[in-house]
């Protein structure tokens, strides 16, 4: 009887000890998975089918449209991009940007910085601003950087409506330290103007992938499909549109010296941009 009793509480413990890792096992997946869908949350929130596009008559507003500014595996083209001309500088910057020193062809977009007197100044290079604006969604551009004091290449968000604030910085870098990336967002909060930034040191290769996902309550920045900063300080609730540009000189990345080699040149390979909300800008 004893006999039979041992081997009854060996059968239960046995199958006490299985279920209890089987329970584990499932614990652990769920953490995974819902750690997966907390990660994904934006980008597929952003997922469009051509079936679900929503307009409004009386606006310029667009939702969950699926058009030529989501750009996975497409060509940029100029009704996406506007190259800018623009004599003005911030920041004791150097540079004339001229639509001469930008190329949107094929897959690329080029900025081409150059060492030549226009007008006043001693340099030229590129601007290029998107004719949409947006509210909300995933933004990731594949780019091709030169390194060299005073090179300031950039990636940026400005409102739509004209003001100078929020400004949202998805990618910064001064040539004189091309493996330290950075990101910024600029706001204002009860008049104050404040500020919150990361930077990300990277190895030196031919090509990166910088992105942000933006929603309601934070921005998430990633460098090569790896998140590397969240904040949810000032998130912007209005439209933006995007400013990429490669200055020459100022107050941060100092001026250019003679070991910085011109002509050289800011490229974007690819873009892939997945707004939730959109409005046409002209």
């Amino acid at each position: 009887m004893k006999k039979i009793n041992f081997k009854k509480t060996l059968i239960i413990m046995i199958l006490f000890f299985i279920l209890f890792i089987s329970y584990m096992e499932l614990k652990n997946t769920l953490r995974k998975i819902k750690m997966s869908q907390q990660k994904n949350k934006t980008v597929n929130m952003m997922k469009i089918n051509n079936s679900n596009i929503i307009t409004n008559p009386n606006s310029k507003e667009v939702i969950n449209s699926n058009t030529p500014e989501n750009l996975d595996n497409k060509k940029p083209t100029l009704k996406c991009w506007k190259a800018i001309k623009r004599k003005d500088s911030y920041n004791n910057e150097l540079q004339f940007y001229s639509k001469s020193n930008v190329i949107i062809e094929d897959n690329t977009i080029e900025i081409t910085s150059k060492k030549e007197t226009k007008g006043s100044k001693l340099y030229t290079s590129g601007l290029v601003e998107s004719t949409t604006a947006y509210k909300y969604g995933y933004f990731k551009f594949n780019i091709e950087i030169s390194k060299g004091k005073g090179l300031f290449p950039a990636i940026w968000f400005l409102p739509n409506d004209g003001s100078s604030l929020p400004e949202v910085d998805l990618f910064e870098m001064i040539g004189s330290e091309p493996h330290i990336f950075y990101g910024v967002i600029h706001f204002t909060e009860d008049d104050i103007q404040g500020s919150d930034h990361f930077k990300y040191k990277v190895p030196i290769k031919s090509q990166y992938s910088v992105a942000l996902s933006w929603d309601p309550t934070s921005i998430t920045w990633y460098i090569d499909d790896k998140e590397v900063y969240t904040s949810k300080k000032g998130v912007p609730n209005k439209y933006m549109y995007i400013i990429i540009n490669q200055a020459i000189g100022g107050v941060w990345p100092g001026n250019p010296d003679n070991d910085t080699v011109f002509p050289n040149k800011f490229k974007v390979t690819s873009t892939s941009i997945k707004p939730l909300f959109k409005e046409s800008r002209y």
